[in-house]
């Protein structure tokens, strides 16, 4: 124990005298897990994903203004959720990419309308963790069409994700690498939110790009 702290208070349970909880001087306790950690919102229906086609879309430049390549999701004021992002993952599929990094955006967003920060959003159906079920989204995001905003600025730039290295589709193939990022609880979208994927560099490699998230009610 650290100095200072509270002797450890170890809490018999039915059973076994072995079988023991132990509890330390904040309430920890041991517990062993029976499912994920995402198992049970997945079970309510509160998981959601959407990813680009297999074939994968450009990632835009930060200061881009066509962002359909970016996943994007907007969590509209009344939505009455939270959007809690919990992954993505990135694979190469084709053409050529730059030297940068991909991160994501978070910029403030109360509608879609001309001299907001987004002009249009080609809303998508994303997929529900729980397969062929589940409940309805409540947020919007989109994965093809037509989705403009206002440029982004360096200032929207909410965390870096992964790198982007020189790739390209001729040439002696490598061993496969897949670059997933887990947000691990640290990025919640509360409404008026939009959010979505960018790179510092302009690129034309396609990225069979996806991103996982979990909508709580408020």
């Amino acid at each position: 124990m650290f100095e200072g702290a509270k002797p450890y208070r170890i809490a018999p349970t039915s059973g076994s005298a072995s079988n023991q909880d132990v509890i330390g001087s904040e309430r920890q306790s041991l517990v062993d897990t029976l499912h994920g950690q995402h198992y049970a919102d997945c079970l309510a229906g509160r998981v959601f994903t959407q990813g680009a086609t297999p074939l994968g879309l450009a990632i835009p430049i930060y200061s881009a203004t066509a962002i359909a390549g970016g996943m994007p999701i907007w969590n509209p004021p009344g939505s009455g959720v939270n959007v809690e992002m919990v992954s993505v993952t990135l694979a190469y599929a084709s053409g050529t990419s730059g030297y940068g990094a991909i991160g994501c955006l978070v910029r403030s967003l109360t509608q879609i309308a001309t001299g907001s920060a987004m002009t249009a959003l080609a809303a998508t159906t994303p997929k529900n963790g729980l397969a062929l079920a589940g409940n309805t989204t409540k947020v919007q995001s989109s994965n093809a069409g037509a989705c403009t905003v206002t440029a982004g600025v360096a200032g929207d730039w909410f965390r870096t994700l992964a790198s982007m290295n020189l790739e390209a589709a001729t040439g002696t193939a490598h061993g496969l690498i897949v670059p997933k990022y887990d947000f691990d609880g640290t990025l919640i979208l509360p409404p008026g939110t939009l959010w979505y994927l960018a790179a510092t560099v302009a690129s034309v490699a396609l990225i069979a790009s996806e991103v996982t998230w979990k909508e709580t009610a408020i």
